[in-house]
């Protein structure tokens, strides 16, 4: 096993106060700002909310996570050639204080991939360790990586460039974890994944993106 080093209770609820327990806090939040949008296991939208390109202040609000989590100039949700889920992750990630202690991107696979990097090499500063999902029960605050193009696995990661996908766990139940992603339906979007009977994420496949690691808080 994986070693737990998150500081969250033994449901996997995060501690007050505590890093982890900051990003679930802004994800959800920008989460109430797009109206709620949610998925159900199936993948499928059972409540619409507002779209990234909208007035309103809802593409504006997209630009404020490119400015401000990756230092994206001139783009926002009218932008719609230009995925801006991992602007959202990283705007998360700043918000919530992480610092220079994160892996700051346009693309989630460079954030991945350097947290495999990171648990291999048993990096002691490293902010998130990558691990495979058999290994680890998901925490608040942690992140889960899907794969959006074939052949990429915790094994094959092509050297850190391929379109992929992650949303920060904000919730964990007995039979499920809730996640909370930026550019999931156009929309920031909360939707749940299925754990099994030991609490680990199981492999999952939606809309052409693969499940396939974890990764684990350790701000």
């Amino acid at each position: 096993m994986a070693r737990m080093v998150n500081d969250t209770s033994s449901n996997g609820s995060a501690a007050p106060g505590t890093f982890a327990s900051a990003a679930a806090a802004s994800a959800l939040a920008e989460w109430e700002v797009f109206g709620r949008q949610t998925y159900d296991l199936a993948g499928r939208t059972v409540r619409v909310g507002h779209c990234e390109n909208e007035e309103g202040g809802y593409y504006a609000r997209v630009g404020t996570y490119w400015k401000d989590g990756t230092n994206g100039q001139g783009l926002d949700g009218r932008n719609r050639d230009d995925p801006w889920s991992a602007a959202f992750i990283s705007w998360v990630m700043r918000s919530a204080g992480a610092g220079d202690r994160f892996r700051y991107s346009t693309q989630h696979s460079v954030y991945i991939s350097k947290g495999i990097r990171n648990f291999d090499r048993e990096r002691g500063a490293a902010s998130y360790w990558t691990v495979r999902l058999a290994t680890a029960q998901p925490k608040v605050g942690d992140l889960v990586c899907w794969a959006r193009e074939g052949g990429i696995d915790y094994d094959h990661q092509n050297g850190g460039d391929y379109k992929g996908h992650a949303d920060l766990v904000v919730e964990v139940m007995a039979d499920k974890v809730m996640v909370v992603g930026g550019n999931a339906g156009h929309s920031v979007t909360n939707r749940p994944l299925r754990l099994d009977g030991s609490g680990l994420l199981l492999p999952t496949e939606q809309a052409g993106e693969t499940l396939f690691a974890l990764m684990q808080c350790r701000l």
